[in-house]
């Protein structure tokens, strides 16, 4: 049996009767693989991380979730869905088991007893390597230990789509390593995981990585498979090699591409 897959199809979103802000988005994500949205600032990741949580409904197209249109049904999706954004969510005077425990008890069922709510948050601590900074405010933690809290808020509720906004930011590059390294574990998991980035560093660990430029998909496939279709020696080039063409072209030889199909299959 495939793996679930989540879809955009021929999704745009507009504001206004004017202004474009992604056009022409045709993108699949599989369970079970961790996903990177690269580009320039302003590209579009954010708007199309939204459209996949049903906070934005494109303008047209669609988003799906194996073969069902989740824009009726938003609400069971939401809950379905953890969302890690930029910022971080939790209170810094609480202490980690403490935060991890207030999401548990806000996302579990009402009737989950304090035990099995101590197991799930013990149980999510080890899993994120937390399980020695129980007992610290999250003050005292690093920016990485902070992050992994965060996402740790989201897990109690054991998601089946993880969404994270840039969850690299203001990492250094060894803690930015061990953060893809966790995301793909949990991808690993059986999860569909996506999330937007800057970094160039790691996109070699994700499964797919898409690249918008000004609204447009202008490559979705392996780190590999973008390196070759751009000719650029590493990640960071292909950045400068977007500077030759304008967004539109690079769109349509992404289209023309024989990796374009396969990429939205």
């Amino acid at each position: 049996m495939s793996a679930p897959v989540l879809r955009l199809d021929s999704v745009a979103w507009k504001v206004g009767w004017t202004k474009t802000i992604i056009s022409d988005i045709d993108l699949a994500f599989r369970a079970g693989q961790l996903s990177a949205l690269i580009g320039p600032s302003g590209c579009g990741k954010t708007t199309v991380l939204k459209c996949l949580l049903t906070l934005l409904r494109p303008s047209t197209g669609k988003a799906s979730w194996d073969g069902s249109d989740l824009w009726p049904q938003r609400r069971q999706w939401r809950a379905r869905v953890g969302y890690v954004p930029q910022d971080d969510v939790v209170h810094t005077a609480l202490t980690v088991r403490q935060a991890l425990t207030y999401a548990a008890r806000l996302r579990l069922d009402a009737g989950t007893e304090a035990a099995a709510i101590d197991k799930r948050v013990e149980s999510i601590a080890r899993l994120l390597g937390l399980d020695e900074r129980l007992k610290l405010r999250i003050a005292r933690l690093s920016g990485g230990q902070r992050k992994r809290v965060n996402i740790g808020v989201e897990l109690v509720a054991d998601p089946d789509i993880l969404v994270l906004d840039e969850p690299a930011s203001g990492l250094d590059p060894a803690t930015e390593g061990d953060l893809v390294h966790l995301l793909k574990g949990l991808a690993a998991a059986g999860r569909l995981v996506v999330m937007t980035t800057h970094s160039m560093e790691y996109l070699d660990e994700c499964h797919k990585v898409v690249l918008l430029m000004k609204g447009r998909v202008v490559f979705s496939g392996s780190a590999p498979e973008m390196l070759a279709h751009f000719s650029a020696p590493h990640p960071a080039e292909v950045f400068r090699v977007l500077r030759t063409a304008d967004a539109d072209d690079w769109a349509s030889r992404w289209r023309g591409s024989p990796l374009s199909a396969r990429a939205a299959a």
